[in-house]
């Protein structure tokens, strides 16, 4: 196993029951379930409480009601979903480290070996989870090891709100190997159905396997040896985060069992979406000219439409109006597990100067401060930048203080 780097897999428990009991402490302790109001609507979200009585995520209303009669169902806030993580992620980053991949709306992984340095892995998770319960009201689960495929499992083997930490080749042998095959992170319900059948029945027994099994290799054809070397704690230990070298700032949301299918409500996680892209382009004091809209289907196929702005923006509504464009040219009012925006072909705003065209009018020019005007054009004829506002000035300071700091994966997202 790779000693090298110290990999944090951060789980929300039960999150979007979790979320709820945040704002409402009545909810805590009782059984709680995140459905719309149809009986037959799937539940997204479910208590610890539930879980404990039998009941799994994606139960449908009724049956819970059946089964456990007291259960309170609360109705999906996705607001409150997506405000809440985004403050979490942000907190990690700004407290701990800004070396962060977000797998999703409720999980990320983040890379603490450089702060872990000299320090016990385990207490500095449990400081994270204790911070985390404190400010939010939010329990995480948090796996450690040296890959991102043992920390994600390592994360499970910790649930409710506990830290497992991988330490080495004996624990993953001791600890996962065991695990059924359908416990592996990275293999869906159809393979393990195929391995389970070519008598692959747990995690160890892969791990074991030679490349030259004909079995395996027909299930994972090229994809065989990183399986198995995935297994044996050799599998990828690198984070995806290229904010160094921006040439994107994006965010796509995935919802594992929530379908959204109603207008108003994709309307809203876009809005959403186009608000943290905004503050994300202007903290970095940049303008994109093109915006990109991707969605999910309930079969995990990502499809996506851009459009070259007429002008670069960082604005939240311009942001939004256009991604409503081309969502509504994307969409086929079928049901969708994700939805991302991403905003491309970046320049430093302060380097872009609008150009008149045929289209503006005198008086909209005559509303730009008369201040830039003559600070623009004293730079153009230079050449280069060497007058600044205040304003400017200020931006930039506020610039350099953020700069470092995470703001998701600014290149996009994918689980």
């Amino acid at each position: 196993m790779n000693n090298k780097n110290i990999i944090f897999h951060i789980d929300f428990d039960s999150y979007f029951v979790s979320a709820h009991r945040s704002k409402d402490h009545r909810l805590k302790n009782k059984p709680v379930a995140v459905s719309n109001g149809l009986s037959r609507s799937i539940c997204s979200s479910i208590s610890y409480e539930l879980k404990n009585a039998g009941i799994k995520v994606g139960w449908p209303r009724f049956m819970i009601e059946k089964k456990v009669p007291d259960t309170i169902f609360v109705e999906p806030n996705f607001d409150l979903y997506y405000t809440t993580s985004n403050n979490i992620f942000d907190y990690i980053a700004s407290n701990y480290t800004a070396n962060i991949e977000v797998g999703s709306i409720d999980e990320c992984w983040v890379d603490v070996t450089a702060i872990a340095e000299g320090k016990n892995p385990v207490a500095l998770a449990r400081k994270l989870q204790e911070d985390i319960n404190k400010i939010f009201d939010i329990p995480i689960s948090i796996g450690i090891s040296y890959s991102k495929w043992a920390a994600k499992i390592a994360s499970d083997l910790a649930k409710p709100f506990g830290v497992k930490f991988i330490e080495n080749h004996n624990d993953l042998e001791t600890q996962i190997w065991p695990l059924n095959i359908q416990k592996y992170y990275g293999i869906g319900e159809k393979t393990a159905d195929k391995l389970i059948k070519a008598d692959v029945k747990t995690i160890g027994q892969l791990a074991r396997s030679s490349e030259l099994n004909s079995d395996l290799y027909m299930i994972f054809r090229n994809r065989l040896s990183a399986f198995i070397n995935e297994a044996n704690g050799n599998g990828n230990d690198k984070l995806t985060y290229e904010h160094n070298n921006l040439k994107g700032i994006g965010n796509e949301l995935t919802f594992p069992l929530y379908d959204f299918y109603e207008r108003s409500e994709i309307y809203k996680v876009i809005k959403n979406i186009a608000y943290k892209v905004s503050h994300r382009a202007q903290n970095r004091n940049v303008v994109g000219f093109t915006l990109t809209v991707i969605i999910r289907s309930v079969s995990k196929v990502w499809k996506g439409k851009q459009m070259k702005l007429v002008e670069p923006t960082n604005d939240a509504e311009q942001i939004y109006k256009n991604a409503i464009i081309l969502f509504e040219k994307l969409w086929k009012e079928q049901p969708i597990r994700g939805v991302g925006l991403r905003l491309t072909n970046l320049i430093n705003e302060f380097e872009h100067f609008k150009q008149l065209t045929i289209f503006d009018t005198y008086d909209d020019y005559k509303q730009e401060s008369k201040v830039n005007n003559i600070i623009n054009d004293i730079n153009k004829k230079v050449g280069k930048v060497v007058l600044k506002t205040g304003y400017r000035v200020s931006k930039e300071k506020i610039k350099e203080s953020v700069q470092s700091r995470y703001l998701e994966d600014d290149l996009g997202i994918r689980k």
